[in-house]
Formats: C-alpha cells, sequence, structure tokens
C-alpha cells in the first residue's frame, strides 16, 4: 500500500532521472497510485533519446494530461495518416506547461532537454494489453528509422 502523502521533491525527480538514465528505454517512472486504481498518476522521466512511439488511448477511451516540471519536451498531435497536426513546446519556463489529451487522439512526444520530468495522469486502472494503441504508420521502439524519426521531431521545435 502506498503511503498516505507523497511529496514531490528534487530528491524524487534526482533518483527517478538517475533510473531513467541507466534504463535501455532511457525513461522510468514513478508511480503514485496503485495499477487498480481508476486515476494513474506518475511522474514519467524522460531523457534525450528516448523514443516514444505515437498511440492513442481509445478502447477503453482514456483522456491523458502532461505537466512539464523539469525541463521541455516537444509533444505533437497526428491525424489517422501520420501527418502532424499539432506541436506543443511543455516547458518547466512556459508559457505552455502542459497538455490534456482527450481519448482518441494521436500523440507523441520527443524530449528537447537532457531530462524532462513531467507529472502524467489518466484513466485507469493500468492494464498494459489495453492501456494504449501504437500508430503502424510510425516506427516502434525496436526500429532504427526511430532515429531520423526523433531528429525530424526535435527540429520542429528548434
Amino acid at each position: 500500500m502506498k503511503e498516505k502523502v507523497q511529496l514531490i521533491t528534487e530528491e524524487l525527480f534526482s533518483s527517478v532521472s538517475e533510473k531513467a538514465k541507466l534504463s535501455p528505454r532511457k525513461r522510468a517512472n514513478h508511480n503514485f497510485h496503485e495499477l487498480a486504481e481508476v486515476y494513474q498518476r506518475f511522474l514519467n522521466v524522460l531523457t534525450k533519446g528516448t523514443y516514444v512511439q505515437p498511440h492513442k488511448h481509445e478502447n477503453p477511451p482514456k483522456p491523458e494530461t502532461f505537466i512539464a516540471l523539469k525541463g521541455s519536451l516537444g509533444f505533437l498531435i497526428f491525424d489517422e495518416n501520420g501527418n502532424i497536426t499539432g506541436k506543443h513546446l511543455l516547458s518547466e519556463k512556459g508559457p505552455i506547461y502542459g497538455i490534456d489529451v482527450q481519448p482518441g487522439v494521436w500523440h507523441g512526444l520527443v524530449t528537447l532537454s537532457d531530462v524532462c520530468v513531467c507529472f502524467e495522469g489518466k484513466s485507469g486502472p493500468y492494464d498494459p494489453k489495453e492501456d494504449k494503441f501504437f500508430a503502424a504508420w510510425a516506427p516502434t521502439e525496436a526500429d532504427d528509422a526511430r532515429f531520423a524519426t526523433m531528429e525530424k521531431w526535435e527540429k520542429l521545435f528548434i
């Protein structure tokens, strides 16, 4: 069972950031919730070079909220064919700090700072088989084409 009160501190940021840096996927989460809870809330720490394949949360429908607490990332919205229809720079410095995405919206992101600490919230419970639907038009995490895709996305924010 989780603590009744969990503080979000610089020490926590550092701890999860270290895990992210050591992770083969170059990211790590710190859950504030139990997986069966109806409201999932966690720190999502992303380091430069992590690839997040575009996806949507459609069945079951789940809205999702991202807030950049430290660092910056480029958040991308796509149409059904993979065309970018929106791009938003989320940063601890603003003027945009976060984004709320409704269910069924294709989205992805690119980490722009060395480390980006985000608070993420979405509907639960978490079931990895149903949590997200990955875009067939985008490279997978194992596909070397992801490097060129990330480079292209980064250039949209420079």
